[in-house]
């Protein structure tokens, strides 16, 4: 709690440089008939090379390796990788792409509530433009696992996203 009171200065600094990385959208087309809410750098969508990264948690680790690699290259040559961070995989590639300073779209099973900002290390890249959050369901207070539903959902958003190109309205 001591360091997250001793950050709030630099934190509130990053927020009054970049207000635009800091609103929340309430409503935007993502891709073709899908809107969602949204905050950080929503010209990440804009981008004509965007990867799915959806990692089974059956994985093997030599191959969840692997294709860290492939997606970490992937990034640092133009990509933007797209993700709801789900399995421990996704986690794993998200974190790693975050650490070497790669952009990076993540989608969320629960919106944004009144006067949300990103937590931790999403804080940082969203602050550098590196990040966007998208949340194509609504708020809800409740604390609830995900469901293999909404994770399917997710999945299928990342896709559509991933495919989509060039703006949107």
């Amino acid at each position: 709690m001591v360091n997250y009171i001793a950050d709030n200065p630099r934190r509130l600094a990053a927020k009054r440089a970049n207000p635009e990385l800091f609103t929340v959208v309430t409503r935007r087309e993502i891709a073709p008939g899908r809107a969602c809410a949204m905050i950080g750098n929503r010209f990440l969508l804009e981008h004509p090379l965007k990867r799915q990264i959806q990692i089974s948690r059956h994985i093997p680790p030599a191959a969840l390796q692997s294709k860290k690699e492939e997606l970490l290259y992937a990034a640092q040559h133009g990509a933007v990788p797209i993700s709801p961070c789900i399995s421990p995989g996704e986690k794993e590639i998200a974190r790693a792409l975050l650490a070497v300073g790669a952009p990076l779209i993540v989608l969320l099973e629960n919106g944004f509530p009144p006067g949300y900002k990103p937590p931790g290390r999403y804080f940082d890249a969203c602050a550098q433009g590196r990040l966007l959050l998208l949340a194509p369901f609504p708020y809800h207070r409740q604390r609830r696992p995900i469901t293999r539903a909404q994770c399917l959902a997710l999945n299928d958003w990342a896709a559509a996203v991933a495919g989509a190109t060039g703006p949107r309205p």
